[in-house]
């Protein structure tokens, strides 16, 4: 028997090594979809800042009504990951983070037009009602915002924030703000006189400066900028579409059982 020719051999190897080869291309390809689909919230990094009553951290623990209500939409997601998990950082720092970083969720973000294409959303949380406050004894009276810019008043923001964003939106000069990293030191300015005004949420003003130990009968809101909007968590526009379902899956599943209301009562 004459045995193969070295050539013919060679050939049938190659063309076991091509079928092998496509097999498991095949493979492969049929495991991409699963290791997509696999992701899951715990890939996630969440960044709020100190934002009472709705995200901040007192002794030692995170907390507030965002907070609390993410600890449960994890839970109910399936996640490993806890409040403990949270980052607190300044505003600025976390709204860059989370224009610029896949995965990553900001919260609690004011939803608004400008905003809207810049994030993915999660929501929504609770109204946010932006405001300018002021000492009563300044007798502020703006009848619109023109007024400002016509007056000597500066504005207390945060950097980042809906408030300094809202004002700038109305034609308001940006030499009447004032930026700060925290609402905590623009409530210390705000008490001391250096800013005749505030914007923020309304809430958060008053949690701030009663926190501060500072009397809030002696403020008054001046002017409301919005009222019209809700607080959400913002996701950065590139993260999974699954993982932003699975978040509003879980905050959804959340109010309808009340869970979500018991939260908001804790902080009332």
């Amino acid at each position: 028997m004459r045995r193969p020719d070295f050539r013919v051999r060679n050939a049938r190897f190659l063309n076991a090594a091509i079928k092998a080869a496509r097999v498991l291309a095949t493979i492969s390809l049929a495991l991409l979809p699963l290791s997509v689909s696999a992701q899951t919230v715990d890939e996630l990094t969440f960044i709020t800042e100190d934002y009472p009553p709705f995200n901040f951290e007192r002794d030692g623990k995170r907390q507030g009504i965002a907070i609390d209500a993410l600890s449960e939409m994890l839970t109910l997601a399936g996640a490993r990951k806890t409040r403990a998990d949270i980052k607190i950082w300044p505003w600025a720092r976390g709204y860059e983070t989370a224009l610029k970083e896949k995965n990553t969720v900001l919260f609690s973000t004011t939803r608004t037009e400008a905003r809207e294409s810049l994030f993915k959303w999660v929501g929504p949380i609770m109204p946010s009602r932006i405001v300018l406050v002021a000492k009563k004894q300044l007798r502020i009276k703006l009848g619109e915002l023109e007024d400002i810019d016509k007056s000597n008043y500066k504005i207390g923001v945060v950097r980042e924030d809906i408030g300094g964003q809202l004002l700038a939106k109305m034609g308001v000069s940006k030499d009447r703000t004032v930026q700060a990293n925290s609402g905590v030191s623009v409530a210390k300015m705000l008490h001391a006189g250096r800013v005749d005004m505030w914007a923020y949420g309304a809430p958060v003003i008053m949690w701030n400066l009663k926190e501060l130990g500072y009397s809030t009968q002696d403020y008054e809101e001046v002017f409301t900028l919005t009222e019209s909007q809700h607080y959400y968590f913002a996701l950065n526009k590139d993260t999974d579409d699954k993982l932003v379902a699975r978040l509003q899956a879980a905050l959804d599943d959340l109010k309808a059982k009340g869970k979500f209301s018991e939260i908001v009562a804790r902080y009332r």
